[in-house]
């Protein structure tokens, strides 16, 4: 049946960019010749994308010294109304937002009311964290990452939160720095939220408000704004899941400085050019040269090759392919749950590629050929052509690394690097669990990489990586990554406790549910999550990412060099032992009752927690739920029915799943069983 979907929705979208390609009126005629090699690469990007289950919809743009030279959609907006995507289709962008509240910060700069280098406690004196290191942390390391900050606080949901700010300051008041301000960059939404409390503290205006009247306004951006589950605009794309067809609802994303806005490519093209010279005047020349700049760290150089992150809010400065032909590149990308999104300048030349999807892609990867396709129709520089290389002989792998093998950890994934008998290759292992069936220990490894001359490779993924230590810290490190062209960290050794610490309750194989989850979350963020300790590691649990255990009520952050990261605290709350990790409320899984034949009610209580059920044997389902009220099944990573997107009458709950119910107090639910 979900071959069948599947085939049914892409007829469509076959359907749908023929209409496109019919409401353009002959798109072929209409453009350039010159730009065949961009165009050509963006017809293909965006229909291997849509026909390889990408994503069910993309649009494209590309500027030339503020002209719109190319910009074309294909795919589906809305399947109900029969929409392909079009020029003025909107999306979520995500991440890209970061440059706008980027701009919005050097606009007040330029004005002389913003500091780059003054501590963020002179702009919001009520942010204060339970790492007194916080005190140095400026304007500017929120942009390059560097901070020190946990990760994010936020979550996307399918209709506006109000209290982002009020979480973020909550859960930032109990935490601890990963590191002290300016020692390394790690992505970090939280920064970029905290900047854009700066933007509303400073102007004395919402962020939105600044951003219409300083930002888009000015630049003719008349299709940008909130994220699209905020204000529903027509003309917005819908994510429909390649493999059921599914139509999800618009997200809704309030941290608008980190990720909340929504915009079309051409749109996105308009902003860019701000930052090329002739360009609109937005910013002065001293802040364009502020923002095009890298940002270093202490960490700079420690690496083989270039990092990502060091720049004022974006991916990159500086890539060098182009840079080696004096050329310089900067792009920005973005992912939401359902929405991808790409910028790409040459801030010398005026040329702006966009490049917007409504689905999980990498969208660096497929802006990139287009922004090739125009350094090569203009003659600005030759793009990199990736030659085809045998594999390397494998070496014998020098002694001092065998210190290398044991655990790491990276942002949510725990692994063990072992050397193999011969010392010409490792391999990097799922790390073992202390119970249940992770405790087997796996034959055969997730990866293995071939070791010569200094580095380890691994063909059948590409992969090119080393190993290396900086202060006492050791790394897997992935060499020169595809697209970007940087060193990017891929795991942090955790090292043996000499005197390991254990937790007040035992943690080994436990199943958490979260209680504090709000009614229009987006599904990822209710699954349950199982804690761990790590076999032949005491001193570390695995729960919602390495922890290391300080005290029987305390586990510290263990993976220090990675993002989206938070301290577990256990509380006693209503009688039990609950976890609380960053912003998230979690509860043992006792809190689900059974489920009963017949009737089962539910009731939200005075303290808005989240309620539970449990099918511990399968069950056909059906429900009733007040009006914002959510349910939904779960079992294991999978989500069976969720009452935001389906609208099944019935449903059957397997043995072992979880049912989730969120409301506001005094809400009941109703499910019945049988």
């Amino acid at each position: 049946m979900k071959k069948v979907r599947g085939i049914v929705l892409l007829c469509f979208f076959v359907i749908a960019f023929a209409a496109s390609v019919c409401e353009a009126k002959n798109p072929a005629a209409a453009y350039d010749e010159k730009y065949k090699n961009a165009i050509t690469a963006a017809r293909e990007t965006m229909w291997k994308a849509i026909t390889g289950g990408q994503g069910s919809g993309a649009s494209v743009a590309i500027m030339d010294n503020g002209k719109i030279v190319y910009s074309e959609g294909i795919g589906v907006a809305d399947v109900s109304k029969n929409s392909p995507v079009n020029k003025y289709t909107r999306f979520n962008i995500g991440s890209t937002s970061k440059m706008f509240v980027a701009a919005a910060v050097m606009i007040l700069a330029d004005e002389g009311k913003i500091m780059l280098d003054c501590p963020i406690v002179k702009y919001i004196p009520e942010f204060t964290m339970k790492d007194p290191r916080y005190k140095d942390i400026t304007v500017r390391m929120l942009f390059n990452h560097s901070s020190g900050l946990p990760g994010t606080s936020s979550a996307t949901g399918y209709q506006p939160d109000g209290e982002t700010h009020k979480i973020l300051l909550e859960a930032m008041s109990r935490a601890f720095l990963k590191h002290k301000p300016g020692a390394m960059s790690i992505y970090c939404n939280d920064g970029f939220t905290l900047a854009e409390i700066i933007v509303e503290k400073v102007s004395g205006m919402k962020f939105m408000d600044f951003a219409e009247k300083r930002i888009f306004k000015p630049l003719g951006m008349k299709n940008s704004g909130a994220s699209t589950g905020e204000i529903l605009p027509e003309n917005a794309a819908f994510y429909y899941d390649p493999a059921t067809g599914k139509k999800h609802p618009h997200e809704a994303l309030s941290v608008y400085g980190a990720g909340g806005l929504s915009s079309t490519a051409e749109d996105l093209c308009r902003f860019g050019y701000s930052f090329c010279e002739g360009g609109p005047a937005l910013l002065s020349k001293a802040a364009l040269a502020e923002m095009r700049k890298t940002q270093p760290t202490e960490f700079s150089d420690k690496l083989r090759g270039p990092l990502m992150m060091e720049q004022f809010g974006w991916e990159y400065v500086n890539l060098p392919t182009y840079a080696a032909q004096n050329v310089q590149v900067m792009a920005k990308g973005g992912n939401t749950t359902y929405n991808s999104s790409d910028m790409q300048i040459v801030p010398k030349k005026g040329v702006v590629v966009s490049y917007i999807i409504s689905g999980k892609a990498s969208s660096e990867a497929l802006a990139r050929p287009i922004l090739d396709g125009v350094m090569k129709d203009k003659n600005i520089a030759r793009p990199k052509v990736k030659s085809v290389k045998k594999p390397v002989e494998a070496q014998i792998i020098p002694d001092e690394l065998t210190a290398y093998e044991g655990v790491y950890a990276s942002d949510s994934k725990i692994a063990e690097l072992k050397f193999d008998e011969d010392k010409k290759e490792f391999g990097i292992y799922e790390a073992q669990r202390n119970c249940g069936e992770k405790d087997k220990t796996p034959e055969t490894p997730i990866f293995t990489f071939k070791y010569n001359a200094g580095f380890f490779y691994n063909y059948e993924k590409d992969l090119k990586c080393y190993l290396t230590e900086v202060a006492g810290i050791k790394y897997i490190v992935l060499s020169c990554i595809d697209n970007y062209e940087a060193d990017n960290l891929a795991f942090q050794k955790l090292e043996p406790v000499k005197n390991p610490v254990a937790m007040k309750i035992d943690m080994n194989g436990k199943t958490w549910l979260v209680r504090n989850a709000r009614p229009f979350i987006v599904y990822g963020s209710i699954l349950p999550v199982v804690s761990d300790s790590l076999k032949g590691l005491p001193g570390y649990i695995d729960f919602c990412g390495a922890k290391k255990v300080e005290s029987a009520d305390f586990a510290s952050i263990a993976a220090t060099s990675f993002r989206d990261q938070a301290e577990l605290y256990l509380i006693e709350k209503k009688g039990g032992i609950w976890a609380l990790i960053g912003p998230n409320l979690f509860s043992e899984q006792s809190c689900a009752k059974k489920i009963e034949p017949g009737v089962n009610r539910v009731f939200i209580g005075a303290d808005n927690y989240n309620e539970w059920l449990k099918a511990e044997k399968g069950s056909i389902l059906s429900f009733e739920k007040p009006d914002k009220g959510r349910i939904m099944i779960l079992k294991g990573e999978s989500t069976l029915f969720d009452s935001a997107i389906d609208d099944s009458k019935e449903i059957y709950a397997p043995e072992g799943s979880f049912i989730f119910f969120a409301g506001t107090a005094g809400d009941v639910f109703k499910t019945t069983a049988r």
